[in-house]
């Protein structure tokens, strides 16, 4: 088994949700669930927003649902009640969630050449590394970072323990491309889950180094994938 791709990187940071777990369309549900009891058409505008802005915490979410959705000055207290009321549909929904195709064969493989693997993720970090235990997935990775970091913040940890390493990150939101160019790393657009925009995805696989449908591809092509038509969701 070969990756010939990414055997020019040192580091490979990937996304989790729609990249190594897939969890997005769920996820998106999920924001809606998690405040329940306002009208249909509140929580309908929030869905939509979320999978819009997918890669973007939870900890900044829910408190744009108050101010910008519901038009409600802060509560902590029902701030905290999202939060809880998400954490809880995410355990469940990571639970039983699909790996994705040929996420574990590439892991195993980049693994065994010694890569320094990360993950760099909106989802909570705690949360993470609990959900990547019970997944076998964990012992894969040499860190698995999350909110309440931002991903820019996670993704600058990683380099600084590996100073003047070439890096890649793989993922498959627009927030993930920013994140790659602001640490002017190499981005791979994986597009087969993603939830945003079809103006976002095009942006998406204009500013990658590489466009694929799911992780088997690195492991199987060392050439550029087609891009796969955008199919609107």
């Amino acid at each position: 088994m070969k990756t010939p791709f990414l055997s020019q990187y040192d580091i490979i940071i990937f996304d989790c949700d729609g990249v190594l777990i897939d969890v997005n369309l769920l996820k998106c549900e999920a924001f809606g669930k998690a405040v329940g009891g306002y009208s249909s058409e509140i929580v309908d505008t929030f869905v939509n927003y979320c999978r819009k802005t997918f890669g973007i915490s939870r900890y900044v979410k829910f408190k744009e649902f108050l101010s910008d959705f519901a038009n409600e000055p802060f509560q902590e207290e029902k701030y905290k009640i999202f939060l809880n009321n998400f954490a809880k549909i995410c355990k469940e929904i990571y639970e039983y969630a699909d790996i994705t195709p040929g996420c574990e064969n590439l892991l195993s493989e980049l693994s065994n050449q010694n890569k320094n693997l990360y993950v760099a993720s909106g989802s909570d970090e705690k949360e993470l590394n609990e959900v990547f235990m019970e997944r076998n997935l964990s012992k894969y990775f040499n860190g698995i970072f999350g909110s309440p970091k931002t991903k820019l913040e996670c993704t600058s940890i990683i380099l600084k323990n590996h100073p003047d390493k070439k890096a890649v990150f793989i993922g498959d939101a627009f927030s993930d491309m920013k994140t790659a160019k602001e640490h002017d790393i190499d981005f791979v657009y994986m597009s087969r889950y993603t939830v945003q925009s079809e103006e976002q995805d095009l942006i998406c696989r204009k500013e990658s180094k590489k466009v694929i449908s799911t992780l088997k591809d690195l492991i199987y092509s060392s050439h550029k994938s087609e891009n796969t038509k955008y199919v609107p969701i």
